[in-house]
């Protein structure tokens, strides 16, 4: 119980010393600190922030495909679009993501990965690097996961920031096709609250996992709501 109750007093002062991060960017996914082997991946991820009528004003989208280099190695490559009110989705990134297994699952107390990013914009002479250190541990049926994000952009060779970002996840693991919980994802504009619900089956020889999460600004009075989903393939 000492052991649960500095994990989450850890998790709370580092989620608010935070930096300079834009805001939309606040909200992800979640990334787990383990590679799954002898697979391939594809991956469709969407977030979309809503208007009062809870449609859709701008979505960020993702599709991915990546592969096992390593037991503890994996690597995913992604094309990053955004779709307006013009209902027409353009491609405006391209990005590289490494993975890094550093424990083996219930090696340590906690088990620990690495996760290396680098995006470079299609428009702009835009470069975004961002490495995060993944943390997670299992209390019984329940997993708290920890993502400490550093990002380095770069942009037109004059303009240079650090942005810093948060999140965590908290889960109940009821079955394999049902897990809910909660989400946190902070940084310098935004603080981002809400509910989650993972799940997966298997069809074939296929993995089919999904998450969808509704989350809600509280840090400012506009009270901004972010759906946010995944659709992954593993084969």
């Amino acid at each position: 119980m000492l052991r649960l109750r500095l994990f989450f007093s850890s998790t709370i002062i580092l989620f608010f010393t935070a930096s300079d991060c834009n805001a939309f960017s606040a909200v992800d996914k979640i990334y787990h600190p383990y590679v799954e082997t002898n697979s391939w991946e594809l991956e469709t991820r969407a977030i979309s922030e809503l208007d009062n009528e809870l449609a859709a004003s701008l979505s960020v989208y993702r599709l991915g495909i990546g592969k096992d280099i390593t037991e503890n190695l994996f690597i995913e490559f992604y094309a990053i679009g955004n779709k307006d009110n013009s209902h027409t989705i353009d491609i405006k990134a391209y990005e590289i993501e490494i993975l890094y297994q550093y424990t083996e699952q219930g090696e340590y107390w906690a088990d620990i990965g690495f996760l290396f990013e680098i995006e470079q914009k299609k428009e702009d002479n835009e470069w975004e690097g961002n490495f995060a250190v993944l943390i997670e541990k299992e209390f019984g049926k329940w997993s708290a996961t920890l993502n400490l994000h550093q990002q380095y952009v770069f942009i037109n060779d004059q303009k240079h920031e650090w942005e810093f970002k948060q999140a965590f996840q908290y889960r109940y693991r009821y079955s394999p096709a049902m897990e809910p919980g909660v989400e946190l994802y902070v940084d310098q504009n935004d603080v981002y609250l809400g509910a989650v619900l993972l799940g997966g089956n298997k069809l074939w020889h296929t993995s089919i996992n999904w998450e969808v999460g509704l989350l809600q600004a509280v840090s400012n009075t506009e009270e901004k709501l972010v759906l946010r989903m995944l659709l992954e393939l593993e084969f």
